[in-house]
């Protein structure tokens, strides 16, 4: 069986799947994001434990990614 490839933006259960500047894929819980700041064209997201995610998408995108029923 193939195994698909994850988009970014796409939801998998309570995870948001995310690349971030680096081209580091990350599965997040919606719920542990503590803030989302605009940052030059991109976004900047703050998990627990004050760990940063840089993303190269706006930040209404990711806001929308976010949003009860979003993509």
């Amino acid at each position: 069986m193939a195994r698909r490839e994850l988009e970014e933006g796409e939801r998998v259960g309570r995870f948001v799947v995310l690349r971030d500047v680096e081209g580091r894929m990350h599965a997040v819980s919606a719920t542990s994001i503590g803030a989302i700041c605009e940052d030059d064209g991109g976004a900047l997201l703050l998990l627990p434990g004050g760990r940063m995610i840089r993303v190269e998408r706006s930040f209404e995108v990711v806001l929308g990614w976010l949003e009860l029923g979003g993509r």
